[in-house]
């Protein structure tokens, strides 16, 4: 849905939770948003900037670590009510992009050393994940002699009716924004 890349200081949060709510549904208190970060402060902040604290869950996930190793987890809800606390979908996601990405590899030779080429390319890595690329958990699984049927997270969310092709990501036409 958004990213933000940068040093881990409020303004990088604070464009991360911007970007997030111009592009998602508004949340209400009927159909709450719920967010979920580690003990960063900074998203504590940016959220309160951008939504109403009666129209959100937000919880924090923070790991102890003795010698770099995780042995144990400490959850707080922040705002709201939030019955499971996790990360794992964010860091399974970080994975995904560190192995789709060889600019996210860290002491490599393909590092990437430009943050702007680096926002291009999680944008366009973006738009490939959400439009093109089937995600396995949101397929729906059919009777045994006909093919499951794969959905993209934009298919999801009712953002699009199909699987899109590169040809056709390439060739879509902005329109412009309104602000």
């Amino acid at each position: 849905m958004a990213h933000s890349t940068g040093k881990r200081v409020q303004e990088t949060a604070d464009t991360l939770v911007k970007t997030v709510k111009r592009r998602g549904k508004t949340p209400t208190k009927g159909k709450k948003a719920t967010f979920a970060s580690d003990g960063n402060d900074q998203y504590t902040k940016a959220l309160m900037k951008n939504f109403d604290e009666e129209s959100i869950n937000y919880g924090q996930l923070v790991k102890n670590r003795e010698k770099g190793r995780v042995v144990g987890k400490t959850r707080t809800i922040i705002f709201g009510e939030v019955e499971d606390i996790q990360t794992v979908h964010v860091e399974r996601y970080n994975l995904t992009l560190r192995n789709g990405i060889s600019r996210l590899i860290r002491k490599s030779l393909c590092f990437s050393k430009c943050k702007e080429m680096l926002d291009n390319h999680l944008n366009v890595y973006q738009c490939y994940n959400n439009l093109i690329r089937a995600n396995s958990a949101l397929t729906i699984e059919t009777e045994k002699n006909e093919k499951n049927i794969e959905k993209t997270p934009c298919m999801a969310e009712d953002i699009t009716d199909h699987i899109w092709t590169w040809e056709e990501l390439l060739k879509f036409k902005v329109p412009p924004t309104i602000d």
